[in-house]
């Protein structure tokens, strides 16, 4: 809880691929197209290495600070697992409950990758999707997978406009997603991240060569604010603990840039004297207010326990709670899916 005083947010982008794996630019030039757009934070997350850690490439590239973790995946590609700050790469013959855990007992930050893909397995396009749910210990989830949702919805018929425009068909996370997020929470804090999944992958439509999602074009599109109680520190080993610590604490929240900058954006429940965001704990009481700012005007939905409760339209938003429960807050513009909160607990 924070008495008389504010958060410090930071916004930033992860899920990111350089060319140690299958994406297409160096680590320093995904770093500078970074800093040119503003991010203050990025995590990169190439498949089953760690070369770039361990060459000592983590560290601020002008004011963005580079976080390098990696992609780990089961025998089968799929569970696919970002872990940041594990000793080494994991073994490739340890299933998902094995890759989780070991994450967990070493400390590391583990993020579930793109789980709601549900597209065939086979083809040159298949799913990835996390189907090991059993699995404990792991931090957060991609609620919303930029990629992932781009590919879950291409098709024949909106290939050439999906391709040559592709933040324009972003909607919004699944309800199958946010159901099971809100499951997973009701046992749990469980952290909801937006993910770009950026590689910037060549392709060609007959004579045409173009990137289907140019870095520049994804950091413009998903990024997920992360709220610290101090100013990130230029200390690298104290910058790193406040970003993974303010992830696996739900100390944040998801935005679509493409619909436009949700920084400022607030979700809080309190009193006039002490007040708590994302990932927090109340008790309930008659004294106990939430309240939403956002930086435009949006449609802003109160979710309590998987349900709608309340909706505004505007850019804030105030609603005294009465029972016991999990909240957290959709903003949307045009139905489309703009800012996504982390929960409030109430009573629990």
């Amino acid at each position: 809880m924070i008495k008389n005083g504010k958060f410090f947010e930071y916004k930033g982008c992860l899920h990111i691929h350089t060319t140690e794996s299958d994406g297409t630019k160096t680590l320093e030039e995904v770093a500078d197209i970074a800093s040119d757009v503003g991010l203050d934070y990025i995590l990169i997350s190439d498949h089953m290495t760690l070369k770039s850690r361990n060459e000592g490439k983590e560290g601020f590239y002008n004011k963005t600070l580079v976080l390098i973790g990696y992609e780990h995946n089961d025998s089968e590609d799929c569970n696919h697992y970002l872990l940041f700050n594990t000793g080494r790469v994991l073994g490739d013959t340890l299933t998902p409950q094995e890759y989780v855990a070991e994450g967990r007992r070493q400390g590391a930050l583990g993020i579930i990758a793109h789980p709601d893909e549900i597209r065939p397995r086979l083809g040159k396009y298949p799913s990835y999707p996390w189907l090991a749910w059993d699995a404990v210990g792991f931090d957060g989830i991609e609620i919303w997978n930029q990629m992932s949702e781009w590919m879950e919805n291409l098709k024949p018929y909106n290939k050439v406009k999906m391709v040559f425009s592709p933040r324009r068909f972003m909607r919004s996370p699944t309800g199958r997603i946010l159901q099971k997020w809100d499951d997973l929470n009701m046992i749990r804090k469980v952290a909801g991240l937006g993910a770009v999944d950026v590689h910037g992958f060549p392709y060609r439509i007959g004579p045409i060569r173009i990137t289907i999602f140019p870095y520049k074009v994804q950091f413009k599109s998903l990024r997920t604010h992360v709220l610290l109680t101090e100013e990130l520190s230029q200390n690298l080993e104290r910058a790193r603990d406040q970003i993974y610590g303010a992830i696996r604490d739900c100390r944040i929240f998801v935005s679509n840039y493409r619909w436009g900058d949700a920084a400022g954006f607030e979700f809080l429940a309190g009193d006039k004297d002490n007040y708590i965001t994302g990932g927090g704990t109340i008790p309930i009481s008659k004294n106990i207010l939430l309240s939403a700012r956002t930086p435009e005007k949006g449609s802003i939905r109160l979710i309590c326990n998987s349900h709608e409760v309340a909706r505004v339209d505007g850019d804030s938003f105030q609603f005294q709670p009465v029972k016991k429960g999990i909240y957290r807050i959709e903003v949307y513009k045009k139905e489309k899916g703009w800012i996504f909160s982390n929960h409030i607990r109430i009573g629990l």
